[in-house]
């Protein structure tokens, strides 16, 4: 009898590859060397390379809340590219999503859109960091963090017993669901670079 699970599992993979693409796998488009994105300060900078020889009629840059409803933030009019050689170009989002990730992606004359990238802008505060909670219990620690930056996050309770410790390499560390009762908290936030933050907060 024919044995049916390599050929299910090699579907399963395969369906899960075309809906949730590698990352650093897909190609921004065919006119592009390259397409990212950055925070910089209080505002997100986008990069995107032509290869030498792309040309298009006018560039959009588009922005959304969900990766699904675009909205239009920027328009560079005119031949964009360079017939004999690389060419990048630049464009600073100074009003994006506060404390949230923001999807991005470019119209490129008749030849389409680009892949969609995500970049998440985080509005630290004095502290240096800032923690939210949505209307499922889930709360995170948002904080700015470059790359590579591995962050470790100690928690006190009000009466300075370390109650929870946690670690991340981005610029989110979600808290799990139900281990913090409310009450007003210290946060430490250790960075492999030597550098810290530390502040209160307060679990509703």
């Amino acid at each position: 009898m024919l044995n049916m699970k390599p050929l299910l599992r090699f579907v399963f993979l395969s369906l899960i590859t075309l809906v949730f693409p590698l990352a650093g796998k897909s190609q921004p488009h065919t006119l592009l060397l390259d397409f990212s994105g950055y925070q910089q300060d209080n505002q997100l900078v986008l990069r995107w390379t032509f290869r030498s020889g792309s040309l298009c009629e006018g560039t959009r840059i588009e922005r959304s809340a969900d990766g699904l409803a675009f909205n239009l933030v920027g328009e560079i009019p005119g031949v964009c590219g360079s017939p004999g050689s690389a060419f990048t170009y630049t464009f600073v989002d100074s009003f994006p999503n506060v404390n949230a990730v923001n999807y991005y992606r470019l119209e490129l004359g008749n030849f389409g859109f680009t892949s969609i990238i995500n970049v998440e802008f985080i509005k630290a505060g004095t502290s240096g960091f800032v923690v939210m909670s949505d209307n499922t219990g889930q709360t995170d620690i948002l904080f700015q963090n470059s790359s590579g930056r591995r962050a470790n996050a100690v928690i006190y309770n009000s009466v300075g017993k370390r109650v929870l410790e946690l670690e991340g390499s981005r610029s989110r560390i979600s808290l799990p669901s139900g281990k913090l009762a409310a009450g007003v908290y210290l946060l430490l936030l250790n960075f492999s670079d030597n550098t810290s933050v530390s502040g209160n907060f307060i679990l509703p």
